[in-house]
């Protein structure tokens, strides 16, 4: 038996549905490699929404450029990640981080860090990487990489 108003329904059910995708925000992923001191400083963020939650995942690192020669380990370096979550009904941010600290070496893995937030109206995600390097000649370098999704893809 089939009901002549079924296909004009789901018709108009699709035709409110897809504006409403086209204006969910995108996940602002985003990553950033700086050379400096003979040294590169890594940072990504990465942003995943899945049918009922989202996640945010922070890493940085901090390497040799591989150029021969290579340069002197660093006189001190901290590489730092953090994700972020909060909603309305939980307001303040959740944080989970990780961290990394040594002298006259590099990091044996990066700063990883991340969060997972049930998606609703309310949702944001922040992530936050950051690589301090104390080159053996020059200022220390400090770079910060940060991106908030609001509404979490909603």
């Amino acid at each position: 038996m089939s009901h002549p108003f079924s296909l004009p329904a789901l018709a108009g059910a699709l035709c409110l549905a897809l504006p409403m995708a086209a204006f969910a925000s995108p996940p602002p992923n985003a990553s950033q490699t700086v050379p400096v001191c003979g040294y590169v400083m890594e940072m990504n963020l990465g942003f995943v929404a899945t049918g009922t939650t989202a996640r945010v995942l922070a890493q940085a690192n901090l390497r040799p450029d591989g150029f021969s020669p290579p340069a002197p380990p660093p006189v001190s370096y901290t590489v730092y990640a953090a994700g972020w979550w909060r909603d309305d009904t939980h307001p303040s941010w959740e944080i989970d981080e990780d961290s990394r600290s040594g002298s006259q070496s590099f990091p044996a893995e990066p700063a990883v860090a991340g969060q997972y937030a049930f998606l609703n109206g309310g949702c944001q995600l922040k992530g936050v990487a950051t690589v301090v390097v104390n080159c053996p000649s020059g200022p220390p370098q400090v770079r910060t990489l940060e991106r908030i999704w609001v509404g979490c893809g909603l």
